[in-house]
């Protein structure tokens, strides 16, 4: 399970630390290291072992052959195979002795980084669960903000104060 904010710093070279507590969960699938693939909402990087990332493929390979009928139909289909195209932009992404990474040009990009441009001082890496998300710390910031009201709007609809005299 992926928990909290870390914010990590970059260093010069680019690289950057995986939280400890995520770095001995991920190598429990086998792999010092994770799958990730640019997320589909945010410009930031989605993330999961690689026993999270196989469930997420099963699942979109059973949501893909339920829309088509069969596995076989699937296979011949072409821009219908969900789990084909995240298959298509997922990476493997290795940590070193050290619990660092680097992450390619295209998953920089994801982030709205330039290749060849500076990189920025610290990266968010945010827990969702089952799976995390690498963010810019500004972006993340900004985010988060986001995500804290929407979710304070939530809880505060929900709540039902009764009025004094109406019965509850």
């Amino acid at each position: 399970m992926f928990l909290s904010t870390y914010l990590m710093k970059v260093d010069g070279k680019g690289r950057v630390s995986v939280p400890a507590a995520w770095r001995a969960h991920l190598s429990q699938d086998g792999f010092d290291g994770f799958i990730a693939f640019p997320s589909l909402t945010h410009a930031a990087i989605d993330a999961r072992g690689k026993g999270g990332f196989g469930q997420l493929m099963a699942k979109l390979r059973s949501d893909s052959e339920a829309r088509a009928g069969t596995l076989e139909t699937e296979l011949f289909v072409e821009g219908d195979n969900d789990a084909a195209y995240l298959s298509s932009v997922a990476i493997d992404v290795s940590f070193d002795g050290e619990g660092r990474l680097s992450l390619p040009a295209t998953m920089w990009s994801s982030l709205g980084v330039g290749g060849g441009g500076e990189k920025p001082g610290q990266l968010a890496f945010v827990g969702r669960n089952s799976y995390f998300q690498i963010w810019t710390a500004a972006a993340w910031a900004t985010q988060a903000e986001r995500e804290r009201e929407r979710f304070m709007a939530r809880i505060a609809g929900r709540r039902v104060v009764p009025l004094p005299g109406d019965g509850r």
